[in-house]
């Protein structure tokens, strides 16, 4: 469970990489910037703590 745990929180900050690097080469012109911004917080924060929680002793088999 926690090797599921840890994949699935890595694939996660790897989308949330893909996305702010798109969102990067968009351009300059700002529109719509909030919600991505938004978005790519929660993304980060959730593979953060889906990697982390792995590490707990209730995961460990």
């Amino acid at each position: 469970m926690a090797v599921v745990l840890a994949l699935t929180g890595l694939i996660v900050l790897l989308i949330a990489l893909v996305i702010f690097v798109r969102n990067q080469r968009i351009g300059d012109d700002g529109t719509n910037r909030g919600s991505t911004r938004r978005g790519l917080i929660l993304l980060t924060f959730l593979g953060l703590v889906l990697a982390l929680a792995s590490q707990l002793p209730v995961f460990q088999g």
